[in-house]
């Protein structure tokens, strides 16, 4: 009697996230419904504990994983359109049906042409097949409140404009599943289970799960495979100091660093920006979003597969306090249907590992910020000393330019000449374009230091060694962008802003290089140069900048 009163008692403890959700009124703001349900599956440890003893009990084999980063299953249109996950229609806590495990097996079993499908895994016409799957529960509460925030945006066909949409979601962080599988009233031989169990394992390595797995959602692990005939690969080893990426919780005034977390999507997002800036300045704007939309996959106005898949694999370094970056080391895997999409986006990779960073502070190189004391900025290498280039002009004009520019006419001939559009004005702005509008120069530093190599960021964050000649020019009065005061020049460094419709980035662009055994240099874009403001910052540069964009016409 006492036993059960106990085991009720506990029961009557537990709130699932799907009740949470119905019963959180929230009016405008849904953040705090997504926050009650993440509180709500805190209660529900010990429902998960006798989850995963139950499909302990019932499998004949059961397959542990864990994922490294974060797993979202699609479910339904919930509160305000929200896409909430898939909650268990008698529990309410968040599960990968059996049903989607399956049909990702089958996938990869197919599409690596396994034998005895049909017979392992049955189909519609002739029923079950000899092993079956079992709904997987998490081991423990991850429900974790994510964040989407897509920067720029289709205007119809016609240009990308900037507006920041950030919207909360929900998503498993670091979630480890027990997966079950076990003979059906048709399995008799207990090696048919063995069978399938290393199917499952491949494709949650190989293929992953759940939605968004393009952008590293559900993935176990990267698998570097030689390339072959459906699907090329290619991986890049590298290294980030960063003052931090952010997902549902950016810092503020008081917490300056907030939560941060290493996001792939941040990788995914980097490259779409810069193939955008340089499909525009190559193809009409229509084009341009028909090769997006093959390569990178849509939603708009229907539903498309992309060809290519970005997968991050990564180690975080812990830093003591908060005056020292974040750094993070890892891989890059791109992996493409096409040969030649291969090499498209290897090219937007190794282009913008020379004039941005990723995620937040892209803009910019690592450094320590004033008035408001704080680091800013990111840097990031590609760790391949052959991809590292030097500010040797031919090498950019002749040997590396053009070969970005081949890539694309290799996937796409361009049918019109695009028009030399400008980003516009802090009021109306567009996407970037490298385009004959736009500018690159390389700026040499001769006494520029590494990031690697700073002990004291406070102290010498702020030195012309760290800086560089292109952050100290861009930070004098006649180009440093708006502050919250509402000081500076918005047409070049951008403005910070407060109001819902978010800060304006920078038109410009400055990334310090550190090529091996070679003369470091700071790499500046200027997007829309023609403007006058921009054009005066651009004749402030030293004297000794290389020019190598616009390319030279043949």
């Amino acid at each position: 009697m006492i036993n059960n009163r106990n085991n009720q008692q506990r029961i009557n403890q537990i709130v699932s996230p799907l009740q949470a959700l119905n019963q959180t009124l929230f009016g405008e703001l849904y953040q705090p419904a997504l926050e009650a349900a993440v509180a709500a599956e805190e209660t529900c440890a010990r429902l998960y504990e006798q989850l995963t003893r139950k499909t302990r009990l019932i499998a004949d084999e059961v397959l542990t994983v864990k994922f490294p980063w974060r797993v979202r299953v699609g479910g339904v249109r919930g509160f305000q359109e929200i896409l909430l996950p898939v909650f268990h229609p008698v529990y309410g806590v968040p599960y990968v049906p059996s049903s989607s495990i399956k049909g990702a097996v089958k996938a990869w079993a197919r599409h690596n042409q396994q034998l005895e499908i049909d017979r392992l895994l049955g189909t519609l016409d002739n029923g079950i097949g000899c092993v079956q799957f079992l709904d997987a529960f998490p081991t423990k509460p991850c429900l974790s409140v994510d964040m989407a925030n897509p920067n720029w945006h289709w205007d119809g066909d016609r240009c990308i404009k900037y507006k920041p949409e950030p919207h909360a979601l929900l998503s498993m962080e670091q979630p480890e599943f027990a997966i079950g599988l076990a003979l059906t009233s048709r399995g008799k031989n207990p090696e048919d289970v063995q069978t399938v169990k290393a199917w499952l394992e491949q494709t949650l390595a190989v293929s992953g799960i759940g939605s968004r797995v393009s952008s590293g959602y559900g993935r176990t692990a990267l698998i570097v495979r030689r390339s072959t005939n459906d699907l090329f690969t290619k991986p890049y080893t590298f290294e980030l100091w960063t003052a931090g990426m952010y997902g549902a919780f950016a810092p503020n005034r008081d917490d300056r660093r907030g939560q941060p977390e290493f996001r792939p999507t941040a990788v995914r997002g980097m490259l779409r920006y810069w193939f955008r800036a340089l499909a525009l300045g190559i193809y009409p704007p229509n084009q341009c979003k028909t090769l997006e939309a093959k390569l990178f996959g849509t939603i708009e106005p229907s539903s498309q597969v992309g060809t290519i898949r970005i997968g991050v694999e990564w180690e975080e370094e812990e830093t003591a306090d908060r005056d020292r970056p974040y750094f993070y080391s890892g891989m890059i895997l791109l992996e493409a249907k096409q040969e030649n999409h291969l090499i498209l986006i290897q090219k937007v990779l190794e282009l913008a590992s020379h004039l941005g960073g990723i995620g937040r502070g892209s803009r910019r190189p690592l450094h320590w910020n004033h008035p408001y004391p704080g680091l800013r900025g990111c840097h990031w290498e590609l760790k391949s000393e052959k991809l590292r280039l030097s500010s040797n002009v031919t090498t950019w004009t002749t040997r590396f330019l053009p070969t970005v520019r081949n890539a694309f006419l290799a996937v796409q001939p361009s049918r019109d000449i695009p028009a030399n559009g400008n980003p516009g004005t802090p009021g109306n702005r567009n996407q970037d374009v490298l385009n004959n509008n736009a500018q690159i120069f390389l700026v040499p530093c001769e006494r520029l230091q590494h990031p690697e190599g700073i002990d004291n960021w406070p102290r010498n964050g702020t030195t012309p060694e760290i800086r560089g000649k292109a952050l100290i020019l861009l930070y004098d009065n006649r180009f440093k962008g708006v502050n919250q005061q509402g000081q500076g020049n918005a047409n070049v460094g951008g403005q910070i802003s407060n109001n819902a419709d978010g800060s304006t980035p920078s038109y410009v662009v400055i990334k310090s290089n550190f090529p091996e055994n070679k003369l470091p240099y700071q790499a500046v874009t200027i997007f829309g140069a023609n403007q006058r403001d921009r054009a005066a910052f651009a004749n402030a540069l030293p004297p000794n900048s290389i020019p190598v964009w616009p390319l030279p016409q043949n």
